[in-house]
């Protein structure tokens, strides 16, 4: 199998990589079908790569740079999926949940989700903006957290079983068959876009934590070009009547007017 061999081909463009040195000719290091690694562009500048943080550390010392990257990638990867979600659900529940708040009082008789709104001052319930200690609230927490942990112990597995197989972030699962068939070149790339738009998200998501604790307002409306739709911006309507205004003007003309004014 590939995971036999006892050489390993080395990441693309080394000087480009986190990784220091290129070590395609050693024979101490197993072929890590994950590398090169996709967006490795070399950018490390706390050299954090360098540094073996992880629990299998404990009881083996002798980590090769090279596995070393690969789980980082691997926890990179959850982390920005987990961010790609937080990221839509944030504002998305800021926008929603004032109307779902409304109907589960009028029609259910169910407070519980204005309660959140209110100490939460209409922002998305965290240790900073707080509503995560309300009851259904912290269920639902629980339950996703229990979630987490049951795929990401079918995960450690998927990864043991592999072994130097193993490619960071892929479990198998890929319900609408997006790579069925794709090329090396077009996997990587699909890797790429992934692991950029995770990184794009976690940024994303700490914005807008430090941006509601700081100014008390849901990020919804601290930016809402961003979130609502354009009909809705009193600067999209200002542009369109600048622009078009003499071409509605026009339309208002009586028809006997716009008549004779063509017939001249």
């Amino acid at each position: 199998t590939r995971g036999a061999r006892s050489a390993r081909v080395a990441p693309a463009r080394m000087s480009e990589s986190v990784l220091d040195t290129n070590t395609a000719a050693s024979t101490e290091i197993a072929i890590l079908d994950s590398l090169p690694l996709a967006a490795d562009y070399g950018f490390d500048p706390l050299g954090l790569s360098k540094m073996d943080l992880f629990p299998a550390s404990a009881s083996d010392k002798a980590r090769s740079p090279e596995i070393v990257l690969r789980d980082y990638r691997d926890a990179e990867l959850r982390h920005g999926r987990l961010a790609m979600l937080a990221a839509l659900a944030w504002p998305m529940q800021e926008l929603l949940s004032p109307t779902i708040a409304r109907i589960a009082n009028r029609e259910f008789g169910e407070p519980g989700l204005s309660d959140i709104l209110a100490e939460t001052a209409g922002r998305s319930p965290s240790v900073l903006n707080g509503g995560l200690e309300q009851g259904a609230l912290l269920g639902f927490l629980i339950g996703v957290g229990a979630g987490i942990g049951a795929i990401d112990s079918v995960s450690l597995r998927i990864k043991e079983e592999m072994g130097n197989a193993f490619v960071p972030g892929d479990f198998g699962f890929d319900p609408l068959r997006l790579l069925k068939g794709a090329s090396p070149e077009a996997v990587q790339d699909m890797q790429a876009k992934e692991i950029n738009n995770g990184r794009l998200a976690m940024i994303a998501v700490t914005i807008f934590v430090l941006e509601e604790a700081t100014t008390g307002l849901p990020v919804v409306q601290l930016t809402p070009s961003l979130f609502h739709p354009l009909w809705e911006s009193q600067s999209t309507w200002s542009f369109l009547d600048a622009a078009f205004g003499v071409a509605s003007a026009a339309q208002r003309i009586p028809v006997e007017q716009a008549v004779d004014m063509l017939s001249q």
